[in-house]
């Protein structure tokens, strides 16, 4: 209406313009006395427009109280709803949670979107050269992370020590709380030891004193002074650190080596330019690079991402997949909710038709359904809040090891407005069949009985088939996908990780530089050590430099003796890891070949190695290795040949789900690398109690009472650690899949119910003139077999389409497994049949007197 005004009004005022110009008027003054002429029906316009606001307001207002009457009339509808709708909007919420504090979140520095970072580890002096060279980078830095020895307490203990250069927090964009950072003229080799505390330091180790500068702290024996407290919220992209000192400082043998890759390193582009010139530009550099340093850099190739992009790369691809399967049961709960409003429409459609005879047009009907199922979503939506607090802290609990930024995690304005809008487009989009319902009332034919019995029955029955077909094809997919993670789980869970976990305990250590610099002191300690642990009844001890899913060991490049010469730089590489003790019988690692390590094999003897089955089959594949002889690339002096010894089984060491590296077992008494200060102990011992933990640290400490000891596991633990993301995968996506089942049984039970009382009077008939119990469970059974058929098939075939999503998620299972696809329908074809089986059985005991009375 109110637009035909306002063009009739504009086509009177152009009108008038015209006829005000024939007469002489000037266009402006002619368009002036037109526009006033006709102000008195543009101002009634506007007052007409202000009073049919107030009214739909008005009506709008009057929908909602009425809606909440209806609702508490209601209780059991209203509570069910709520529940249903609370069930699938808390779930999603709270992944949703969790993708808005991991993926949409930017990093918490200064303009994150300009930081980036290089794949690979670098060296300082290569970090140092790039910055020299390179236009596209403002500012870089770098960091390295390792555990020093911190005695400033009761007793030592390990902190993780940031090793940077001056451009690392610079770069990052984060200012200290107290103090200041390192400057680039303190960050030379013999500059002052000064140190950078995080603020978990600050408040532990400190006190909290807000007078903490110039403190001087112990770390590795060496005292540094405290300039700076970074604040609470600040945290390295991806390492804790505890203390950040300057590498040239902290650790010079390391800075000053350009074959030494350890620090991770970022970098922010200048606004001029873009992450693909700087890529570009790395590639000139790469190649300036290789060539002037052949022996380090001759295979280099640097690979840049963004650091958001690096942060979340590896756990996008589970948290989609989450999040995609969790509104898949966001739909089968809307698809109950919209069976639920069927059932109310239908039972209510009297009163409708009532309305609409009494004058009520379809947009007022239409208006006040859609009120209902509004307000009822809403409420699901404030409820399903209280489930989304509740799962995420149980996400949280759960830690999976490679989920970045947990603590951004939490709910904010994004997830509120999350749920408000999910809340509102459910009871829009889904409350639209009743709604549809009430738009096609016939007045005429609904105040008839048969009407209200057949036509609109028959209607509500099939969009209700339909609803519970569409559940039942969801739930299938959810089942499919968390069985494929659950038995590529189960696969993983049974890789032999090439050694017995059971009863295996162990520690890390590492000597301070100041007193423990010369290998002979080193191993001094380490056979003295192990001699009083092996001493301990019951305990069987050994050492190696890394321990086998500790996440981390160091590469060598070598060469074989007598094979054709490798241009430097393009030697192999191997896992190299240092032993003492009976180390491979401490964790039961089979020896395929050779012989073991014998306490003959020491210092100043002939060098021997014992190397893995991988390096047999990738080096010495035609050839039998023992007696074969290698060394250490591009050593000083001399080649230190090393003789093959013995062959041993494979240990995956970077994870089950990894490939195993080749790898070079030596002795630590004969390694002539100081650096190597570094050990874990491996402890095997028929009850290993926290009791046996502090008799080794007495032992420890009667040797040398400034030593700290770590990162005290069980062998099982740390298994189960390296399995934390594909078990935090598979108990989501399962707990997910099961809530789909049940919401999908419930919605099942409810149309098969009521559409046997939709048949009351059938049944009742079919009775009288004859039909047996067994005809009768048939006729319900039937319907039921009829929608499990359609949703099974259905859910298979989008299974098939959907599984290879989560291929990356898969381990030694394919994503259309047959067993896994038959085993998933099967089990929802029983569930489904169970739930059709209740109101069968009441329909068969139902009086045929009382059903022929029944309407």
């Amino acid at each position: 209406m109110l637009e035909d005004l306002d063009r009739d009004i504009r086509d009177h005022i152009e009108r008038e313009t015209e006829d005000n110009i024939a007469l002489g008027m000037a266009p402006e003054e002619a368009r002036y006395a037109a526009v006033r002429k006709f102000g008195n029906v543009t101002r009634m316009k506007e007052e007409t427009r202000e009073v049919w606001s107030f009214v739909w307001l008005e009506q709008l207002l009057q929908d909602i109280r009425l809606g909440f009457r209806m609702l508490r009339k209601s209780p059991g509808f209203t509570a069910v709803a709520i529940l249903t709708l609370a069930l699938g909007i808390g779930a999603n919420t709270a992944i949703f949670s969790v993708i808005n504090g991991v993926l949409l979140s930017p990093p918490p520095y200064k303009n994150p979107q300009q930081l980036i970072v290089m794949k690979q580890n670098d060296s300082l002096p290569n970090v140092t050269d790039i910055q020299k060279q390179a236009q596209a980078f403002s500012q870089g830095g770098g960091i390295n992370v390792m555990p020093m020895e911190y005695t400033g307490g009761t007793e030592p203990v390990q902190v993780r020590i940031g090793l940077v250069n001056a451009g690392f927090l610079e770069t990052l964009g984060v200012q200290p709380m107290l103090g200041r950072i390192i400057s680039p003229g303190e960050d030379v080799r013999g500059g002052p030891r000064f140190a950078v505390v995080s603020y978990p330091f600050w408040q532990t180790y400190l006190g909290s004193d807000p007078q903490a500068m110039n403190k001087e702290v112990l770390l590795d024996g060496n005292s540094y002074t405290v300039i700076g407290v970074m604040p609470a919220s600040f945290v390295p992209p991806v390492e804790h650190a505890d203390v950040f000192v300057s590498l040239w400082v902290g650790y010079p043998g390391a800075a000053a080596y350009r074959g030494v890759h350890f620090m991770h390193t970022y970098w922010r582009l200048k606004p001029s330019f873009t992450l693909a010139q700087a890529q570009q530009e790395m590639a000139t550099i790469d190649h300036w690079l290789a060539e002037r340093y052949p022996a380090e850099e001759k295979e280099r190739k640097t690979h840049l991402v963004s650091l958001h992009e690096w942060l979340v790369g590896d756990v996008r691809p589970a948290l989609l997949v989450l999040f995609g399967a969790v509104g898949l049961v966001l739909l089968i709960a809307c698809a109950n909710f919209a069976s639920l409003l069927m059932v109310r429409a239908f039972a209510g459609r009297q009163e409708l038709v009532i309305r609409a005879a009494l004058g009520a047009g379809r947009g007022r009907l239409i208006r006040k359904a859609l009120t209902e199922s509004v307000l009822l979503s809403v409420l699901g939506g404030a409820a399903g809040l209280l489930f989304a607090q509740w799962g995420t802290s149980m996400l949280l609990a759960l830690k999976p090891e490679k989920l970045a930024r947990l603590s951004g995690i939490h709910m904010d304005t994004r997830v509120l407005l999350f749920v408000l809008v999910v809340s509102v487009l459910t009871g829009i989009v889904f409350g639209m069949a009743p709604v549809w319902i009430a738009a096609r009332a016939d007045v005429a034919e609904a105040l008839k009985e048969s009407g209200r019995s057949t036509t609109a029955s028959t209607r509500g029955h099939s969009i209700r088939g339909i609803l519970v077909t569409s559940e039942l094809a969801v739930a299938l997919v959810l089942l499919v996908g968390a069985g494929l993670l659950i038995k590529g789980f189960s696969r993983l869970r049974s890789m032999n990780p090439g050694f017995n976990s059971a009863n295996v305990m162990t520690m890390y250590l590492q000597l301070p530089a100041t007193r423990y610099g010369e290998i002979p002191k080193q191993t001094q300690f380490r056979r003295e050590l192990l001699t009083r642990l092996n001493f301990l009844p019951g305990v069987q001890a050994a050492m190696v430099t890394d321990i086998p899913l500790g996440g981390n060991y160091v590469d060598h490049s070598f060469v074989i003796d007598g094979r054709p010469p490798v241009a430097v730089g393009a030697e192999p590489e191997v896992q190299t890891l240092s032993v003492m003790g009976n180390y491979f019988q401490v964790m039961q690692i089979p020896l395929r070949a050779g012989r073991d390590f014998t306490a003959l094999d020491r210092e100043g003897q002939p060098l021997v190695a014992i190397v893995n089955e991988q390096m047999v089959r990738e080096f010495f594949s035609r050839e039998n290795p023992l007696g074969a002889r290698i060394h250490w690339a591009r050593d000083e002096g001399p080649p230190h040949w090393m003789t093959i010894i013995g062959v041993v089984g494979d240990v995956k060491h970077s994870g089950l789900n990894q490939p195993t590296d080749s790898a070079v077992y030596t002795p630590f008494s004969q390694s002539d690398e100081a650096w190597r200060r570094f050990m874990t102990l491996a402890i095997r011992a028929r009850d290993a109690s926290p009791g046996l933990v502090e008799e080794v640290k007495r032992q420890i400490w009667s040797l040398d009472g400034q030593i700290p000891v770590g990162d005290v596991h069980a062998m099982d633990e740390l298994i189960a650690v390296s399995l934390a993301q594909q078990r935090f995968n598979m108990l989501l996506l399962g707990l997910f899949a099961a809530l789909a089942l049940i919401l999908a049984a419930v919605g099942i039970y409810g149309a098969m119910a009521y559409a046997a009382n939709q048949r009351t009077h059938e049944i009742g008939i079919r009775t009288a003139l004859g039909a047996q119990r067994r005809d009768v469970l048939r006729l319900v059974m039937r319907d039921g077999a009829r929608i499990a058929l359609f949703g099974i098939a259905s859910g298979i075939a989008g299974a098939l389409a959907l599984t290879h999503l989560m291929a990356s998620l898969l381990f030694e299972v394919k994503p259309t497994d047959p067993a896994t696809f038959a085993g998933v329908a099967i089990l929802l074809a029983f569930v489904v049949l169970a739930a059709c089986y209740i109101p069968a059985r009441r329909a068969m005991r139902v009086d045929p007197m009382v059903a022929l009375r029944y309407e």
